[in-house]
């Protein structure tokens, strides 16, 4: 790290401005009942000063730029500075941002920086959590009290956040600076995010519906990001754009908060550059939430947290076995066969043995049921249809439809759900497998002008519904770039219910081997005056969505059987 853009006095420059913050000016937020936060990654774990290498602080990774601040070289606020800079200097070829909170974030810095300050590890008697000062962008689906979620649609235009969602008050607990909202899908419904460029080329998409936290993270305008995922959300930008994402098991984090798509198959989880980036985010947002039942049903989270680093050695993976779904990837175009091919190839030279599987074959009808669910939360803005982008109303119109189900069926539909996830769980047990392999894209990019309209349950460009259907976790890790497009491309590594640790592992073996993630794609100055907010009124809710999101009685549940 140059000194001079490093060192700026940072143990006595840590003084709390007088500015509202998502926490404190005197807005009461909805009460969040949530687990005290006891994943706590080692200090230990993070890569030592002396081995990073940087002249601008927004290209430092999350594990870089934490391991600076936790030892006093780097000031939140500079790094603050430095990915505000750089958004609003490359973010006007991207449009990535759909707001962003300058007050909020630099209040939050300076209350880092106290914390981080030697006066304030003694006051408060215990280290700062790892992640305190560094910068995350959050999908626009996730509330935070007193500022906008808009789910980027025009039907929730000027709807302010009753309350916190709980992963954002887990992290704002634990010291993270809310940069802003990054664009999506609207209300999730679709793979594209087709307002937002693909940071390798602006003439594609870069997938969705979490498009903008993938645009964020590749760009590098912040070093974290959260998604969402009900159909691959998490995976499919996190493919199209280099980076990394964990779709954790179905109530691992919390979804209370965040506008839905499906109840019984929304996940959140974290986007990052690499591997161990997004696992010490997941390590913060992960646990036990009173208002979501879901997140009690798994084991507890690790309680150092999940791993960070690679073992190491000649042959990391040994002992593992690797699915690949052959009859899929068999299908892909050359540009993407070779790249999953070379992916494999590093399996193997890292002593993983690869098998042959069929993965289970989808119940007929799940779709209704999926269609029903997402009917029941829109039906509150049945008087807004104009409002919607015409193929999005399209799709309301037919989910409201849907809600015509029986209930016999709706219920037969939940069964034979539960019966799918019982195969997948056959499947990883007869064949002893550790993970399987399923490629992230089955296109290799998708233009913008030709996706724009593509609602998530009309088109798929991978095969992703297995993991929301069974609710089993999926690391999707960079495998390259191709050699037609110059755009990358990632491997889904889908596991047991729970083992978000043991795929995580996997994952920092091969980033190791092929460090992909570090590729930063060259993007071209092109200015942006980002729309921004500040704290208001916190809506009325009595959703922190400030919606009608009730939800259901019952919830999907993750089991080995």
């Amino acid at each position: 790290m140059n000194k001079s853009i490093s060192r700026r006095g940072f143990l006595g420059a840590a003084t709390v401005l007088g500015v509202a913050s998502t926490t404190t000016g005197g807005i009461t937020a909805q009460p969040v009942a949530a687990e005290t936060i006891r994943s706590a990654p080692r200090r230990s774990q993070l890569p030592a000063p002396s081995t990073i290498d940087a002249t601008d602080p927004a290209l430092l990774s999350a594990t870089e730029a934490a391991s600076l601040l936790q030892e006093g070289i780097l000031h939140p606020r500079e790094l603050l500075d430095a990915c505000l800079t750089r958004s609003h200097e490359y973010d006007g070829g991207i449009g990535s941002w759909i707001r962003i909170y300058p007050e909020v974030a630099y209040a939050a810095a300076e209350k880092a920086a106290q914390r981080l300050s030697t006066a304030g590890r003694t006051s408060d008697g215990e280290a700062p959590p790892l992640v305190c000062g560094l910068p995350i962008a959050l999908k626009d689906m996730f509330a935070v009290s007193g500022l906008p979620v808009t789910a980027s649609s025009r039907v929730l235009e000027g709807n302010i956040a009753a309350g916190d969602s709980t992963v954002w008050r887990r992290l704002s607990d634990a010291g993270m600076v809310l940069m802003g909202h990054a664009h999506c899908d609207e209300f999730a419904i679709g793979v594209a995010t087709a307002q937002v460029g693909n940071p390798w080329n602006a003439e594609f998409s870069p997938g969705g519906s979490s498009g903008g936290s993938a645009a964020v993270l590749a760009a590098r305008f912040s070093p974290l990001a959260t998604g969402t995922d009900t159909g691959g959300s998490l995976r499919l930008p996190a493919s199209a754009t280099g980076i990394t994402s964990v779709k954790p098991t179905f109530g691992r984090c919390s979804t209370y908060g965040t506008i839905p798509l499906n109840w019984t198959r929304d996940h959140t989880g974290p986007m990052a550059r690499s591997a161990a980036d997004a696992s010490l985010l997941l390590s913060y947002m992960a646990g036990v939430d009173v208002n979501d039942p879901t997140t009690s049903t798994g084991p507890p989270v690790p309680a150092d947290g999940y791993p960070l680093a690679a073992q190491g050695g000649q042959s990391p993976l040994a002992g593992r076995r690797f699915g690949i779904p052959r009859k899929g990837v068999d299908k892909l175009p050359a540009s993407l066969g070779t790249l999953f091919a070379a992916f494999t190839d590093t399996v193997v030279a890292l002593g993983g043995t690869l098998v042959d599987v069929t993965m289970p074959t989808y119940p007929t009808g799940l779709l209704t049921g999926d269609m029903a669910e997402a009917g029941h939360y829109h039906q509150q803005f049945s008087d807004r249809i104009g409002l919607y982008k015409p193929e999005r109303a399209l799709f309301v119109g037919q989910a409201l439809a849907s809600m015509a189900v029986p209930v016999a069926d709706y219920m037969t539909l939940a069964h034979n759900r539960l019966r799918y996830q019982h195969d997948y769980n056959r499947m990883l047990s007869e064949q002893n497998l550790d993970a399987i392999l399923v490629p992230g894209a089955s296109v290799d990019g998708s233009k913008r002008s030709e996706v724009a309209g593509i609602a998530l349950f009309d088109g798929v460009t991978a095969d992703v519904a297995w993991a929301n259907y069974t609710g089993a976790p999926v690391v999707t890790t960079p495998a390259g770039r191709s050699k037609e497009t110059g755009l990358p491309f990632g491997v889904q590594l889908g596991g047991r219910m729970w083992d978000e640790a043991g795929l995580i592992q996997i994952a920092l073996e091969l980033q190791a081997a092929q460090p992909f993630w570090q590729e930063a794609p060259p993007l071209t100055q092109n200015a942006r005056q980002i729309p921004t907010s500040v704290i208001a009124q916190p809506g009325p809710g009595p959703d922190p969505t400030n919606t009608q999101n009730v939800g259901f009685s019952f919830r999907f549940v993750p089991t080995s059987s």
